[in-house]
């Protein structure tokens, strides 16, 4: 007798009404409860290739609101995959009713205000790239379309990064849109929700996350027409591409398997010492990857005195396993943090910087290389 495969989890985030009622009409056998003060509705959703529990939860506006709600929501539902679904303002490229799928996530209010004006920390987190390529074959075809009512006429799909922060931008006019233009002008869509989520799903590397946003309306107020019945419309695209999305999914494609204890040890003590000593000492603070950054100030705690003594004596071997010990017993009490550090991990190893090397005697001089993570040039003097 064949075994019945069990439903795969999934928990769809809506931050406004609208969106919601359009998401819930997908599913079947839709019931609600209430945990811990927080509504949730529930149904099925059969794909292609499996059978699917979708919890469903309108959250409210606001990366905090979204924040909180994931964080939860994976706690309590343990899903395979999470998805921030609904409409967003168009910045660039799409127009309204066309689809974009978020690539990354933009926090574009992170910074710094100085005397000479705002400087750019730039927060940015991905999403899950098996997703990404789903729904990109997703967007080859006219399937997703037929789960609208109207058939979604001359609707396109983009994908690229989607910003958020919790100030409206409502007018090209606003130093707010032109510090947007500046640092972040690959910028498709805009709302106020997904730095948030990505935020509380970056430390759960086991679920899948992904950002899938119709747009309703243009800066300006330039979008014309019943702003109702436009969100609706569009809120129901989003939608629709979401579920066809999921219906195409192939979820055993999506097992995770994570590092060795042993492996984690090493990339992260490789990556930081004990050639670094410099930067540890500035925090990393020079470092032009921010994963890095990121990455010295989660284990920092860890060994403060075992760094102090490598830095004295870098060449020493006790010095050096003292600092592997102790982070290896940190990874080992605090499982989140090890998650955690597999994910910049992997993010460090995607960024690429471009320099200009001069006055080498390893390179021709005046060349340009691409690195992956940071880079540094010298000849080993400090």
């Amino acid at each position: 007798m064949k075994q019945a495969i069990p439903p795969v989890h999934v928990v769809i985030f809506t931050p406004l009404a609208v969106e919601r009622k359009a998401v819930v009409r997908h599913l079947n056998d839709l019931r609600q409860e209430i945990r811990d003060g927080d509504l949730y509705e529930t149904g099925t959703f059969q794909g292609l290739h499996q059978e699917y529990t979708v919890v469903v939860r309108e959250t409210g506006p606001k990366n905090a609101n979204l924040a909180l709600a994931t964080e939860k929501a994976i706690r309590r539902f343990q899903p395979l995959a999470v998805l921030l679904v609904g409409i967003a303002g168009g910045v660039k490229d799409a127009g309204i009713g066309d689809i974009v799928v978020g690539t990354k996530a933009y926090g574009y209010e992170s910074g710094k205000e100085t005397g000479n004006g705002a400087v750019s920390r730039p927060d940015v987190l991905p999403y899950s790239k098996e997703l990404i390529e789903v729904a990109r074959m997703v967007s080859r075809d006219q399937e997703w379309r037929k789960r609208t009512a109207d058939g979604a006429p001359g609707a396109n799909i983009y994908f690229g990064p989607i910003a958020s922060g919790d100030k409206v931008i409502a007018t090209t006019a606003s130093p707010l849109f032109h510090f947007l233009k500046q640092h972040y002008n690959d910028t498709l869509a805009l709302e106020m929700e997904s730095i948030g989520f990505a935020q509380a799903v970056f430390p759960h590397r086991a679920v899948h996350a992904l950002n899938i946003r119709a747009v309703s309306d243009l800066l300006d107020h330039k979008s014309g027409g019943d702003e109702s019945e436009r969100q609706q419309i569009t809120a129901e695209r989003a939608a629709a591409f979401a579920f066809e999305l999921l219906n195409q999914l192939d979820t055993s494609t999506l097992i995770f398997f994570p590092m060795e204890l042993k492996d984690l040890v090493k990339e992260v003590y490789t990556l930081l010492f004990p050639a670094a000593l410099n930067e540890i000492k500035k925090d990393f603070a020079d470092a032009t990857n921010n994963e890095i950054r990121t990455i010295w100030k989660k284990v920092k705690p860890l060994f403060i005195t075992e760094v102090e003594a490598l830095a004295k004596a870098p060449d020493d071997v006790v010095a050096q396993s003292e600092v592997i010990g102790k982070l290896k017993q940190g990874l080992e009490a605090d499982a989140g943090l090890k998650t955690e550090l597999e994910k910049l991990l992997e993010q460090a190893k995607t960024q690429v910087t471009t320099v200009s090397v001069v006055n080498s005697k390893n390179v021709v001089a005046g060349s340009t290389i691409s690195v992956g993570g940071d880079f540094r040039v010298g000849d080993g003097k400090d």
